[in-house]
């Protein structure tokens, strides 16, 4: 059947065409020549959608694509963009986060808006407030997740504010405040969003678009059935425009390890994306949760494997993250064989604090999934002298909590040094406490802005980069061997906080003991 109406995704380096399903209604892709079918864009589609991910600071939108997106506009046709994508459309972003002074990127001015630096990663309610092709009904509420770094909104005479976030937690901290999240322009027919999922959790948004472009029931079947081929077609591309094809699929039941750090700044994230691009290259269906709510770090591993996040991708501890860990990791079981579980901060962070329900710590996670353990060990402060001494301390206080730590990756070294003797004598310590080495990574330049996640990061640098490191530095095959099936074990939370204080109490009485007297 010839397609009445056809819907473009833009499909570049650094966006997250599958973050999402955007209502399952994209058919044909707009790569960076913006052609579809041979033919400029614009003459082509219905509706295009420009999908999150880091299109702003990557710079992807070519001056192709950014005529083809302004025509479609000038057309009276659709366009929806999606967080990255609602600032392309919008006049600049300042993405200097962490820097003294503006950093400016300039958007296509179709929306008349303009962002500034606000962190809101959270599921949320919005209310519909002004009509466009995407909002009809003022008077109703959507859900979806915010996930995004610059999402203060600015709006100036020309825009018109449609969605309304209720956020309860942003940059960080339990505050609840109202946030414009979607804009469109005065003719409607131009809308930038920042909530995620708005086309799949909400039946309304996706019947508001159908009726826009007049698409019947039966025409939304073989829309559907089309999407389905493009979904199969990008899904086995690694990354973007890499011609990077996964392997055939690994079917195998579900198999779990949990990666966690000494500390922030270990590069715990960098691997984790490295580690799920691999193995998706090799065939296995790979899903990456969080603990936590910083689902951000996520982001960079679903560039690579091309899977959405959902309601389960982030693990909540105290009042941080999404869904227990009871629910989220039996659900992603069912769709993922091989599951990746990125910790937050030190496995230990959070265990003391008694101010919120347990879990409060990845290590307790760890414990109440029975997850073989992987740590991430940052060697570029201490060296490696210093780095494995506080390794092997880490890894005897989490075996005496009954966390299977199986294997080690010393990161960020400094390998001129680091002899083949050197190398046996490390393997040869850990195994004896019942621990693989799964790879020494020399140190990286990743200290430029684009490579660091709360940076303005560039996913396919960022990406491209994790993927090179973990075939060329990690142990693959041994990291696929630790794994074991994902399971819930019932932990009692207050023994395990009173066991932790204990090991710091012996501590401390052992090392008063052996302090050495002077005469």
């Amino acid at each position: 059947m010839i397609l009445r109406h056809k819907i473009g995704l833009v499909y570049i380096s650094g966006a997250l065409p599958c973050f999402e399903n955007f209502g399952n209604l994209p058919t044909n892709l707009v790569c960076a020549d913006a052609q579809v079918e041979g033919k400029p864009a614009s003459e082509v589609l219905d509706m295009l959608i420009i999908p999150g991910g880091s299109l702003v600071e990557s710079a992807s939108i070519n001056p192709t694509i950014a005529k083809e997106i302004t025509k479609m506009a000038q057309l009276g046709k659709y366009v929806l963009g999606v967080c990255s994508g609602f600032q392309v459309l919008a006049k600049q972003t300042d993405i200097g986060r962490l820097s003294t002074s503006p950093i400016t990127r300039k958007g296509l001015g179709l929306l008349d808006a303009e962002f500034k630096p606000l962190v809101c990663t959270d599921r949320v309610w919005a209310s519909v407030v002004d009509k466009s092709f995407l909002t009809q009904q003022t008077d109703q509420e959507v859900s979806g997740f915010h996930c995004h770094t610059y999402g203060q909104t600015i709006l100036h005479s020309d825009a018109r504010p449609i969605l309304i976030t209720h956020a309860k937690r942003v940059n960080y901290k339990k505050n609840p405040q109202d946030l414009i999240s979607g804009v469109t322009n005065k003719e409607g027919n131009i809308a930038g969003v920042f909530i995620h999922g708005l086309i799949d959790q909400n039946p309304s948004i996706l019947q508001n678009i159908l009726t826009s472009l007049d698409i019947n029931s039966s025409e939304l079947i073989e829309i559907q059935k089309a999407n389905t081929t493009l979904l199969k077609n990008i899904q086995s591309e690694i990354g973007i425009s890499t011609n990077i094809r996964q392997q055939p699929q690994i079917n195998q039941p579900p198999k779990l390890i949990l990666i966690t750090a000494l500390g922030s700044g270990s590069g715990k994230t960098f691997l984790v994306t490295g580690i799920a691009g691999a193995l998706k290259k090799q065939g296995y269906k790979v899903g990456v949760l969080k603990i936590g709510g910083d689902i951000r770090d996520t982001v960079s591993s679903l560039y690579l494997t091309k899977e959405p996040l959902l309601e389960y991708s982030s693990i909540k501890i105290g009042e941080s993250g999404w869904t227990p860990l009871e629910q989220a990791i039996p659900t992603a079981s069912q769709t993922y064989n091989f599951l990746i579980v990125e910790g937050a901060m030190s496995a230990f962070t959070g265990l003391l604090n008694e101010n919120y329900n347990r879990p409060m710590s990845t290590a307790e996670v760890a414990a109440a999934i029975d997850a073989s353990t992987v740590i991430v060990v940052g060697c570029d402060k201490e060296g490696i002298e210093g780095a494995l001494i506080n390794t092997l301390n880490y890894i005897k206080t989490l075996q005496s909590l009954n966390v299977k730590v199986r294997g080690v990756i010393l990161n960020k070294l400094r390998v001129s040094y680091i002899t083949q003797e050197t190398k046996q004598m490390i393997q040869q310590t850990l195994r004896s406490t019942g621990v693989e080495l799964l790879g020494m990574v020399p140190r990286l330049d990743l200290e430029a802005r684009g490579m660091i996640p709360e940076i303005e990061i560039r996913y396919e640098d960022f990406g491209t980069q994790a993927l090179q490191t973990a075939e060329k530095s990690l142990a693959l095959d041994l990291i696929t061997q630790i794994a074991t099936p994902p399971k819930i074990t019932k932990i009692n939370y207050e023994k395990f906080v009173a066991k932790f204080k204990n090991l710091i109490t012996n501590y401390m009485l052992n090392a008063s003991e052996a302090t050495p007297t002077h005469c």
